[in-house]
């Protein structure tokens, strides 16, 4: 983004030979509304840093909240980072994000153990709780 109109330029050809755009860690640093007006995303991802605490701190889940809400008024699909606890995955799919990621879901992995984790013919993904994890679609 050191040349924003280039960025914004290469972005929207990207779109549009179908490749998504995804806003990472959305809600810190320059990850702002302000890139929400300008790219052509199709995804936020919200920073770990609200969803940590989002069950105990009530300016976290307002933030997270609002977020979702304005993904879902924008057409954007949401990302939480950082899910570490059941009662955090609960609460962001009351909520209504899309999806998620983050220790509670899997740890890093190499390719190749990911591999055999994403086989659906693989007894490993038929019993892992991604396969059977109602997640909105």
């Amino acid at each position: 983004m050191a040349d924003p109109r280039r960025a914004v330029a290469v972005l929207v050809a990207l779109r549009a030979t179908g490749i998504g755009v995804s806003v990472d860690d959305f809600g810190t640093g320059n990850a702002s509304i302000e890139y929400l007006a300008q790219l052509p995303a199709t995804e936020i991802k919200i920073d770990r840093l609200f969803i940590t605490d989002i069950l105990e701190d009530p300016r976290a889940q307002a933030i997270v909240r609002s977020t979702i809400d304005l993904a879902r008024n924008l057409e954007l699909t949401v990302v939480a980072e950082g899910i570490e606890t059941e009662a955090a995955l609960s609460h962001l799919i009351e909520l209504g994000c899309d999806t998620g990621q983050g220790y509670l879901i899997s740890r890093p992995q190499p390719a190749d153990a990911l591999t055999a984790i994403l086989k659906p013919a693989s007894p490993r993904y038929r019993r892992s709780r991604a396969s059977t994890r109602r997640w909105p679609n």
